[in-house]
């Protein structure tokens, strides 16, 4: 279990690191796009291409640590309302299992994507960069939605499984 915490360690100072460098190329992409656009008149073919690709990999990198802090399909309400432990055991599992049936969906319609991009392969018309670029990212993301969805049954059922112990 030791391992599996140094991995997921690991993995988080990669996320924020890419996390990070996509922010500042998004944002440096961007601002230069404006800036061309207002002195030059027209903007620099590829940039805009670039900053989608940069944005995507932003929103799916982000995606995956709110998943891992848990920190998505909260509804804060209900979450400070709940007092017993057996009904806040009950409640975290059936959103566990919500956020995993979900999870599971985005990875085959991820899945069907990368079918589809390996029978037809795009690419992005000024670069001409493969689009699989962006949908890796996707695709990514929703294998670790699937991974983090499975963590949290477990945990979910663990603190289902104390409070009928120490019932």
């Amino acid at each position: 279990m030791q391992f599996l915490r140094t991995i997921d360690a690991g993995l988080e100072v990669v996320f924020n690191v890419l996390i990070l460098l996509s922010s500042v190329f998004m944002t440096g992409l961007v601002f230069f796009l404006v800036l061309s656009r207002y002195f030059f008149g027209s903007s620099m073919i590829g940039t805009l291409e670039m900053a989608t690709i940069c944005a995507l990999w932003l929103y799916m990198l982000g995606c995956i640590m709110a998943s891992k802090r848990t920190e998505h399909l909260t509804v804060d309400i209900v979450e400070t309302s709940i007092k017993n432990p057996m009904t806040i055991a009950l409640y975290e599992t059936s959103r566990s299992l919500i956020v995993f049936g979900l999870s599971v969906f985005v990875l085959f319609l991820a899945k069907d994507m990368l079918d589809w991009s390996l029978r037809r392969p795009q690419i992005t018309p000024a670069l001409g960069l493969p689009l699989m670029l962006q949908q890796a990212s996707m695709l990514i993301a929703a294998v670790f939605f699937v991974i983090y969805g499975l963590r949290d049954i477990f945990r979910a059922l663990a603190l289902f499984q104390n409070q009928q112990g120490s019932a």
